[in-house]
């Protein structure tokens, strides 16, 4: 990756960066690995919130710069961090195929058997499906930060390949999910008839492959297991994948449950599938997007716009948490 700038954006609240001579972070290693701890993590201490910290995850495809990166902006407000990879990093598969759950479970132990009373997650696209499936299953998780997620479980998938498995397992059982019903059909002419169609175009090919899943309730990941303060955040049409349904439909399932945490779910209308992380701070990542996605390449100002909206309104969401 290209080497990028430091981001001065105004959203952040500065904090000391000392981390000697705290008990929690002499506690913790500087790097995770799957032979030696069986999850794949890095940890960045920061100097507040004392007993409190997050696991990040990453976005699909986002490797440990790019997540280290999109996510300083808690660790410059004080939030100690523990960036987890769930795919692509450091011996793991490429791609999130049967990816244990148990990946969260040990981070949220190793961060507890340090005295980290408190434990947070923080997730962008697939990075946010992975947080808030890990928390459905873990009690200990009391806060959840889901930047433009989805609620249903999927077909794994190796570029246009489908692979008859689910994204994640738990206790070695695969999650029931829901196909990928475009990966079973001709995917060029699917990508063809989507790219030339009005509603979609070549940058929201990709929602348009997944409009075209069927959701069971099989398949959607329990929210309402969690035990977590819970912020959500989605823009008001997501050229990626549809988490401008999902997070109102989470939000409908809370309430209707009676569920008794705090939950917020902000729609930034102007914003892109890229919420909730700070991708100002990598410029040619930034770029790259405009030839990707319908609302970067439209105006890219109004998607930084809602980036800073959205972040500032997660540090706000975690200054908040009791």
């Amino acid at each position: 990756m290209a080497p990028v700038k430091e981001s001065h954006s105004h959203v952040y609240i500065l904090t000391s960066d000392i981390a000697i001579g705290k008990e929690e972070w002499q506690k913790m290693k500087e790097k995770y690995t799957l032979t030696e701890d069986g999850f794949v993590g890095y940890w960045h201490p920061a100097g507040g919130h004392e007993g409190r910290a997050i696991i990040v995850f990453p976005g699909s495809g986002a490797d440990y710069e790019l997540t280290r990166k999109c996510s300083e902006f808690l660790r410059k407000a004080g939030w100690s961090c523990l960036l987890v990879g769930f795919a692509g990093w450091d011996g793991l598969p490429e791609d999130p195929v049967l990816t244990p759950v148990e990946y969260a479970e040990k981070a949220v132990n190793v961060l507890k058997a340090a005295g980290y009373e408190k434990i947070a997650m923080y997730g962008i696209s697939a990075g946010a499906k992975y947080a808030i499936t890990a928390a459905s299953f873990l009690p200990d998780v009391g806060l959840v930060i889901a930047g433009s997620p989805f609620d249903y479980t999927t077909e794994a998938f190796k570029g246009t390949k489908a692979l008859n498995q689910s994204t994640f397992s738990w206790r070695g059982e695969a999650l029931l999910y829901d196909p990928t019903v475009t990966l079973h059909r001709n995917i060029i002419s699917v990508l063809l008839r989507t790219a030339f169609s009005k509603k979609y175009g070549t940058r929201r090919m990709l929602r348009g492959c997944y409009d075209e899943n069927v959701q069971t309730e099989e398949a959607r990941i329990k929210v309402e297991n969690m035990h977590a303060d819970f912020l959500m955040q989605c823009p008001g049409y997501d050229d990626c994948w549809p988490s401008d349904e999902a997070v109102p439909r989470m939000k409908k399932i809370l309430e209707e449950s009676g569920y008794s945490y705090r939950v917020q779910a902000p729609i930034y209308e102007k914003g892109s599938h890229l919420l909730c992380g700070d991708l100002m701070a990598v410029p040619e990542y930034l770029k790259s997007m405009r030839k990707i996605l319908q609302a970067e390449y439209v105006d890219q100002d109004a998607c930084n716009k809602a980036r800073e909206d959205s972040m500032r309104e997660a540090l706000e969401f975690l200054e908040g948490w009791q």
